[in-house]
């Protein structure tokens, strides 16, 4: 069995860059429509145009995952384009590396809001339109940090992404009598723009005890993506799949 995705429309959100962008692409080399959905709006644009400068099978959509309005009108957007939506990739993210001490509540909540809130509003507005069509697939991006707590300063990073994984196991009970499969991912560290943030010293001490000697790729992440999204993966629901590199072999 082939993964295609023709005929099927994929929405990722922080799609501009990174995992999100590497996912985007795949599914377009598969044969998907795919709509990114990005804060960014220019650089969100620009993307879309590089994967199909007839923007006829990608749209990009500026919005806040955070905020439900936008949300709700993004996913309009799309639906009167492509008239249907088969699989949400929750991907948009942020981070703040600084010490405890220093972050203040609102730090905090600005985090939580983004990586845990903003895929809880994606999944409110858009499994209305999965139901309707009798099925879909949603991947929650995590990280091997919500699996395993993160070393240096990102506890409220980690702390949202963790609770992605408690979302995911619960909407994979909820809507899985709807056909709608829930799955996450937890990437260990991976080379993106975010990680780029990271001073080098911090990011090689993540790597510590990783097992294979390849440093982790977006595209590792968009495969796995793709293979939750695809037929392939039929009977599996409520799982989170661990990828990077035997950092963390449960």
């Amino acid at each position: 069995m082939q993964i295609d995705f023709k005929d099927k429309v994929a929405v990722i959100t922080g799609g501009a860059r990174g995992i999100g962008a590497a996912t985007a692409e795949a599914f377009y080399r598969a044969g998907a429509k795919v709509a990114l959905i990005d804060l960014n709006g220019e650089e969100c644009e620009s993307r879309a145009r590089s994967m199909d400068s007839s923007g006829k099978s990608v749209m990009a959509l500026q919005a806040d995952v955070a905020d439900e309005t936008q949300v709700q009108e993004a996913v309009n957007q799309i639906v009167e384009i492509f008239h249907r939506i088969d699989i949400l990739v929750n991907n948009a993210g942020i981070l703040h590396h600084v010490p405890i001490e220093e972050k203040t509540v609102d730090d905090f909540e600005r985090i939580v809001k983004v990586n845990l809130t903003g895929a809880f509003i994606m999944c409110k507005a858009i499994v209305p339109v999965m139901k309707k069509r009798g099925g879909g697939k949603i991947v929650n991006i995590s990280t091997l940090g919500a699996r395993t707590g993160r070393p240096g300063v990102a506890a409220d990073y980690a702390g949202s992404k963790a609770g992605l994984i408690g979302i995911t196991r619960s909407l994979a009970k909820e809507l899985g009598p709807s056909g709608i499969y829930v799955n996450a991912i937890a990437p260990g560290p991976i080379l993106t723009e975010l990680t780029k943030q990271v001073p080098k010293e911090l990011f090689a001490t993540w790597n510590v005890g990783r097992v294979i000697n390849k440093d982790g790729l977006p595209e590792d992440v968009a495969n796995a993506v793709l293979f939750l999204s695809s037929q392939m993966s039929d009977w599996i629901t409520g799982i989170t799949l661990d990828v990077n590199g035997g950092l963390f072999i449960p």
